[in-house]
């Protein structure tokens, strides 16, 4: 051991204190590299034996069988036990005069069936279709499949004074007369949309003082809406208020959206359109300059963030 450290200490300028600790660190590696070895040598490796497993995957599948065959035998017994599940034969019915039975025979749940007679007798009576598609127990599946069998109309119907004239008609006292008010009706026309103010835009059920603003800002930052489909890019617009939308506005034939121009629009102008953002804004001025002038608007496929379904969306704001 002394040759050893006399040699590492000339051979490698250390000190005393230094030629201990590296044959220490040497010592620590060789232990660290022998070790595996040492211990499959003093260990013995016993055979692997599937037999536990192999008890333990069949108790496994033994509880997931009567889980299965407890599951089957409750929706069984749901299944028959719940009549009218399934409807032997649709007819068409009035959900204004059915009794729950009826109801029931046509597939309707008990619960939602139940859930019918309440709103019938504190509603009054259903006046439309969709009416049934809001009552609590009713899947989507099955008001689709009796929707041509309701004896009722599909839309409620525009008359206001209908209405009023459920709640005025006295039914307790006859003799006496209705209530008839003196108040004008009122009835939205329809208007340009492309023209219209937020005070308009409220008078539609579902738009108030954010979504009508909301509008008008998409509006005008666009340059105008060409067709009525854009409304629904509006954010926030629920499906009934784009359809109240589509009702109660128009655009003008000859209307001519506000134009993009190729050519001379800064940078800031083009990234201010909805369908140009930065990112793109930034390759048409980048192509301007490397090609030259656009020639043709189409010239914009050349770039290729632009799809024929982007181009088509800006066609009708863009001009040379």
């Amino acid at each position: 051991m002394k040759k050893i450290k006399f040699w590492v200490r000339r051979y490698f300028g250390f000190s005393q204190r230094e030629t201990n600790g590296f044959i220490l660190l040497l010592l620590i590696t060789v232990l660290a590299i022998a070790a595996p070895f040492l211990f499959n040598l003093f260990s013995p490796i016993t055979a692997y034996n599937p037999t536990l497993d192999r008890l333990a995957l069949d108790s496994l599948a033994s509880v997931l069988d009567q889980a299965t065959a407890t599951r089957s035998s409750s929706e069984q017994k749901y299944s028959t036990s719940t009549p009218g599940r399934v409807p032997a034969r649709l007819h068409r019915f009035n959900p204004n005069t059915s009794s729950e039975a009826e109801l029931i025979a046509l597939g309707i749940s008990r619960y939602a069936a139940g859930n019918m007679l309440k709103y019938r007798s504190k509603a009054g009576r259903f006046r439309y279709k969709e009416q049934l598609q809001r009552i609590y127990g009713m899947p989507e599946a099955l008001y689709l499949q009796l929707y041509p069998y309701i004896d009722l109309p599909a839309q409620a119907d525009n008359d206001k004074n209908q209405t009023q004239t459920e709640f005025t008609e006295n039914k307790r006292f006859p003799n006496r007369p209705a209530y008839k008010s003196n108040r004008p009706v009122y009835s939205l026309q329809p208007f340009d949309i492309n023209t219209a103010d937020t005070s308009q835009l409220k008078k539609i059920r579902g738009i108030g003082d954010k979504l009508s603003e909301r509008i008008v800002k998409f509006r005008d930052k666009l340059g105008g809406f060409s067709h009525s489909g854009q409304l629904s890019e509006v954010y926030g617009l629920s499906p009934e208020v784009i359809d109240s939308l589509h009702k109660y506005t128009f655009i003008q034939p000859t209307y001519a959206p506000r134009q993009l121009m190729l050519n001379t629009a800064t940078l800031d102008e083009l990234r201010a359109h909805p369908y140009v953002g930065f990112n793109l804004a930034r390759l048409i001025v980048a192509y301007r300059t490397q090609h030259g002038a656009f020639r043709t608007t189409e010239e914009l496929k050349n770039i290729k963030l632009i799809n024929e379904e982007t181009y088509l969306k800006l066609k009708p704001y863009l001009s040379l």
